[in-house]
């Protein structure tokens, strides 16, 4: 049964937490408009697999994390020329034509290209760091390496449910305006510059 609720507890933090329009989902939207449904299954899969170590690593050594604020900060600065060199990627990226076919070698890019992704989001760690310093503050968690397993592994399915979900908006968009999927690759590198700027004033103020 400890399993199962610290299965459920990371299912729910990572949906929620990965619910709201960011970097990574939208990046598996345009990939879903680019290239295809199942390729931004693919990213989404790659994304996913990372959060596992991030969660993981951020519930492991919580209590380092908690008492070294400086750490957060490091990964915040390191974070935003991070994103701001991805948004300006995205902003100058040219346009391919839609409805190509796709394969293994597309597959496997996005695949990777998921995992390059989330690696790189390291500002996942402070949040799992707060979110699972809460639930384990109030009891709800064990910090125990078993259940910090099962925690992470919900955080793998709850975050690729709703890259399944962003696919699937992509694949919605894709069929009613070719004009808005043009501009797919243009949104992300908007959201990605967004959050570096929303980071920058986090970091210094």
């Amino acid at each position: 049964m400890g399993f199962l609720i610290h299965f459920g507890w990371g299912w729910l933090c990572s949906f929620l937490g990965s619910l709201p329009v960011g970097s990574i989902n939208l990046s598996v939207t345009e990939a879903a408009i680019k290239k295809g449904v199942r390729v931004g299954l693919y990213m989404g899969v790659g994304a996913s697999l990372v959060e596992f170590f991030q969660s993981y690593i951020a519930l492991s050594f919580y209590h380092i994390l908690t008492h070294n604020p400086a750490m957060e900060k490091t990964i915040i600065m390191v974070c935003i020329p991070i994103f701001l060199i991805i948004g300006i990627f995205y902003l100058l990226k040219k346009n391919v034509p839609l409805n190509q076919p796709t394969s293994r070698a597309s597959h496997f890019i996005g695949f990777a290209k998921g995992v390059m992704l989330s690696s790189l989001n390291m500002i996942a760690i402070p949040y799992y760091v707060f979110i699972g310093g809460y639930l384990h503050s109030s009891d709800y968690i064990s910090l125990k390496a078993k259940f910090i397993a099962a925690f992470a592994f919900g955080v793998v399915i709850g975050s690729f449910m709703v890259f399944i979900l962003y696919a699937k908006l992509g694949q919605v968009i894709k069929n009613k305006s070719e004009k808005m999927s043009r501009y797919a690759s243009k949104v992300v590198g908007i959201i990605f510059i967004a959050i570096a700027i929303s980071q920058a004033f986090r970091y210094y103020w």
